[in-house]
């Protein structure tokens, strides 16, 4: 080949090179952006909810796409659906509708702690934490996108205390407030169903709307094994319940849900409620196992109840690593410090014990002396330890 040939193929591939490079930098570059834009937007939008504010929550929802995914397919009746949407457009009625929604977490200040953000491209994921009374918490995961001006689009969520995504729960409450015999067949899941099934869920449709429970649990007891593994019937009974507060007939369904879905991480939470009261403990600490494997977060709470559930477990080791752990990632985090300290005590531990000890009445306004202590029969070593009994002589003399 002619020198000049080669001088000329040269630069052509030192051309297409450098063409090429500077394309994958555009687009490492354009990914990077992307990647930020998300995770700025859902911290202004988790700042906001701190602050007791739902602008920017509602302002990231698309109000049209929401309610057609609400509507869907599920043959809502359509004056409803005309009625409702007016509700939300003409009378802007919108945020109202998103904030009751929050009402549980809410209840008494919302506090909402972001844990994850991830992308690719312009769509999205992230995970929130609402924290709710009596060390109990709630996670959402949400589908994310950005619009033309990188601006993050809330898209729809899963609600992990519900069970259900956002959109799903919303249009089976719109089905239930005014159920017809074509959504209620389409509420069912096999084929070739009968007249006396449509009957039966819409009968379920109606006692769950009227809270009657009596009812309800009568139709249930006469289903046959296909009918009484529907996600919608336990889904209406289980949501019916815990807005009535009814723990007795909850527990009832959480027994189902055990039964038919026990691998659903969205069912995760609500099985916390059933396996734990009835000493299921390796059952609650799959659950849990599940619900972190399916949000992909390594969170302080999340640690301090696997903490717990290994404890229970006799896995003292493991207790131990995810209580410290639990901690480090949250140290102002109550509920770590009661694992922490449990840990340590089961692992007689006794001297890092009263160090978790020590924050948990400096920090958290526990008094723990002998008394407080009695109480608890798995104390009664701790309590007789030299270890405490220096510290609550040296500190109370």
């Amino acid at each position: 080949m002619p020198k000049l040939k080669l001088i000329l193929l040269g630069l052509v591939l030192a051309t297409g090179s450098a063409l090429a490079q500077s394309d994958l930098e555009e687009r490492e570059a354009a990914e990077a952006r992307m990647q930020q834009a998300f995770r700025d937007g859902m911290a202004e939008i988790v700042e906001d909810l701190n602050r007791g504010s739902f602008e920017r929550f509602v302002a990231a929802i698309d109000q049209d796409d929401m309610l057609e995914r609400i509507f869907g397919l599920r043959l809502i009746d359509p004056r409803m659906k005309r009625d409702f949407r007016e509700d939300m457009e003409e009378r802007g009625r919108f945020e109202g509708f998103i904030q009751s929604n929050f009402a549980l977490e809410a209840s008494d200040g919302l506090k909402a702690t972001l844990l994850l953000v991830e992308s690719r491209g312009d769509r999205g994921r992230a995970v929130i934490r609402y924290d709710l009374p009596y060390f109990q918490v709630n996670y959402h995961e949400y589908d994310l996108t950005l619009d033309k001006k990188d601006r993050v689009v809330l898209i729809d969520w899963n609600d992990y205390y519900w069970g259900h995504k956002f959109s799903d729960r919303m249009g089976l409450s719109m089905i239930q407030a005014q159920p017809n015999t074509n959504a209620a067949r389409k509420l069912i899941d096999f084929p070739a169903v009968r007249d006396q099934q449509i009957f039966q869920m819409m009968e379920i449709l109606k006692s769950t709307r009227s809270r009657d429970f009596e009812k309800y649990f009568e139709i249930v007891e006469d289903l046959d094994p296909d009918m009484k593994r529907q996600r919608a019937i336990i889904k209406l009974g289980l949501d019916a319940t815990r807005q009535a507060r009814k723990r007795r007939n909850q527990r009832q369904i959480l027994e189902w849900v055990a039964e038919y879905f026990p691998e659903d991480p969205l069912f995760s939470i609500a099985l916390l409620d059933y396996y734990f009261p009835d000493k299921q403990y390796e059952n609650a600490y799959n659950a849990l196992v599940r619900l972190q494997r399916k949000l992909r977060v390594d969170d302080a709470v999340m640690n301090a109840r696997l903490s717990s559930a290994t404890l229970v477990l006799d896995r003292v080791e493991d207790s131990v690593a995810y209580a410290q752990r639990s901690v480090e990632q949250d140290p102002k985090l109550e509920l770590g410090w009661w694992a922490v300290f449990r840990a340590y005590v089961a692992a007689e531990q006794y001297a890092a014990a009263v160090d978790a000890l020590e924050t948990l009445e400096a920090t958290f306004g526990h008094s723990l002396g002998p008394d407080a202590l009695s109480k608890d029969p798995a104390m009664g070593s701790f309590s007789r330890s030299e270890e405490y009994r220096n510290w609550f002589e040296g500190n109370r003399s």
